[in-house]
């Protein structure tokens, strides 16, 4: 039997109310054996569920149970994966904790019901004003009703990885074939390449020639991007095309889906960013665009790009760890996600985790102590061993011309965007897809494919059970 500890009942009343009828129903039965109401987490402990490595987490717990004597923290790395939130759930709810709970900046306000915010004075004690300490895009994604129910040490940001060696052939060829005939867009192309492109203009002039094809085969891709099947982050990469283009994806009441609507451009004119968005995305998998450069019968992402076989891919700060300690004779480098120009703001899209403290913790004040300890004191510590981007407010002035190769630095932290994807964070990712499908496959055109995606998104919005 699990130990005697009973979860407080306002706590665990209102953490059922919200937590949805099938896991309801775990917890009926786990009730049913008499262990419904009871925790294995001990006044004087914490449990805390995370990502990262046990390696990043043993220093930073060092040092709180330094600094709280008797304390007992452990940790447990898991997996996002498919079933990562209904284990956690149904752990939380048979009292075996998280009282730290990692998720996906993007889940907070799915689970904001369920959380315990964190205690108002807990940070004017260190005398930081949350707002003014942290990065606009964490207050976005974890501050509701002027509550705190998440925080985080780092942020990430989407970025490029490319392979040095295939750019450093295009060149060579560029070189040898433009030289003489057209030394212009020689030195023009031979520019880019050498700092990588800026702009998605910039971006568009070197694909073609990073593209090798035999026939109407692609043998070397010059970047994977433009379909869902194969691209891990296509929704995030369309996101941040929206964005980057200024499009309104949800109504300020989340309430409706607005992606696919028009804005007024500066003359007053009807534009559609989302549609336009879609169809520069997946210009790049269309036979018939000059930039075309994948296809849905390409191997996935990170396989094409260390078999030589695609120039560019998109990522975060994991796939660098990846690569390394699964294939350490890679070559590659990174640069800055390319902007639309100098007309738009620069736009970085955020994705990062939260950590966020279960209301039906029985130690929500030492959680919270925890996570932000884990947060600001510790932050440095977490950020060094994760290669991520401090998630501390910086009021650095970010110039396009700056931007190019290179990893993420703290400049980006200014840039870095997100967008509430209310209750159903994961589902709405799945539009985005079916959206890049639909046009892909033709049935249906780029406007009518978001329509359609626009539609199904406003009912998950308007949802009014789990």
């Amino acid at each position: 039997m699990l130990s005697k500890r009973k979860i407080a009942s306002s706590k665990w009343n209102k953490f059922l109310k919200v937590f949805g009828t099938s896991t309801l129903a775990v917890a009926m039965a786990l009730s049913l054996t008499g262990c419904g109401t009871t925790t294995t987490t001990k006044p004087n402990s914490l449990i805390i569920w995370g990502f990262v490595d046990e390696d990043v987490f043993s220093p930073i717990i060092k040092d709180f149970k330094n600094q709280n004597k008797g304390i007992d923290v452990k940790y447990y790395k898991k997996t996002l994966d498919a079933s990562y939130e209904d284990n956690a759930l149904n752990s939380i709810l048979s009292g075996q904790g998280p009282d730290v709970w990692a998720m996906p900046n993007d889940w907070v306000y799915r689970h904001k019901d369920k959380l315990a915010a964190m205690p108002a004075t807990m940070l004017t004690s260190k005398k930081i004003v949350a707002k003014d300490y942290f990065a606009n895009v964490v207050m976005q994604d974890n501050v509701f009703d002027n509550q705190i129910y998440g925080l985080t040490p780092t942020i990430d940001i989407l970025h490029v990885y490319y392979n040095p060696t295939i750019f450093d052939a295009t060149r060579s060829n560029i070189n040898k074939t433009l030289g003489s005939s057209n030394p212009t867009l020689q030195t023009t192309l031979s520019q880019i390449l050498s700092k990588f492109p800026i702009t998605w203009d910039e971006f568009n002039k070197i694909v073609p020639y990073l593209t090798v094809k035999n026939g109407s085969t692609i043998t070397t891709a010059g970047a994977a991007i433009g379909t869902s099947n194969n691209v891990r982050y296509s929704q995030d990469i369309l996101s941040l095309l929206m964005l980057q283009n200024q499009t309104n994806m949800l109504s300020d009441d989340l309430s409706q889906a607005t992606f696919n609507l028009p804005i007024k451009n500066a003359a007053g004119s009807d534009v559609y960013p989302g549609k336009n968005s879609l169809d520069f995305y997946t210009s790049y998998s269309n036979p018939a665009a000059a930039n075309y450069s994948w296809n849905s019968s390409a191997p996935n992402d990170i396989d094409a790009f260390v078999q030589g076989k695609v120039a560019i891919i998109f990522g975060y700060s994991d796939t660098a760890t990846y690569l390394r300690q699964v294939y350490p004779n890679f070559q590659f480098q990174q640069a800055l996600m390319p902007q639309v120009g100098d007309i738009n703001s620069i736009v970085d899209y955020a994705h990062y985790t939260s950590y966020v403290v279960p209301e039906a913790s029985p130690n929500t004040a030492l959680a919270w102590q925890f996570v932000q300890s884990l947060s600001t004191d510790e932050a440095s510590t977490y950020r060094s061993a994760t290669k991520e981007i401090s998630s501390k407010k910086t009021e650095t002035d970010v110039a396009l011309k700056n931007r190019g190769a290179g990893t993420p630095s703290q400049d980006q932290i200014k840039t870095a965007q997100s967008w509430n994807k209310g209750r159903y964070p994961v589902d709405i990712d799945g539009q985005f897809k079916q959206a890049i499908d639909r046009f892909n496959s033709r049935t249906q055109s780029s406007q009518a494919a978001l329509d359609t995606a626009a539609a199904n998104v406003t009912e998950l919005l308007r949802k009014a059970i789990w």
